[in-house]
């Protein structure tokens, strides 16, 4: 009877991100991490003029929720609804986000 090795592992390295990812699991936070991470994309798809006027941007469950300091660039961030949701979709298809809500922020960052 011939034992058969299991599958080696090629070139033993781990991407840093999966690491992570496995310890703030294990910590129980790990959806700081994609809060985090989904935020830092939203900023990036939004610009930095957009991002400026962005003060919040929270996880919940499948609805990211993002929220503005003026009701000027909370309208123009809505005619990019639909393309802002696509990108955050093709980027995070684990999440599985399925829909996008602007709001105004209630304190005013002056």
């Amino acid at each position: 009877m011939r034992m058969r090795r299991g599958k080696k592992h090629k070139g033993g390295l781990v991407e840093v991100s999966d690491l992570l990812e496995g310890a703030l699991q294990t910590l129980g936070v790990k959806g700081d991490f994609e809060k985090f991470r989904v935020e830092k994309k939203c900023r990036e798809v939004l610009g930095d003029k957009f991002s400026k006027a962005l003060t919040a941007v929270t996880l919940k469950g499948r609805t990211v929720e993002m929220a503005f300091n003026h009701s000027i660039w909370m309208n123009e961030v809505n005619f990019r609804k639909t393309e802002i949701l696509e990108k955050l979709q093709k980027e995070f298809p684990d999440i599985g986000i399925k829909t996008l809500a602007l709001t105004l922020s209630r304190s005013s960052k002056a």
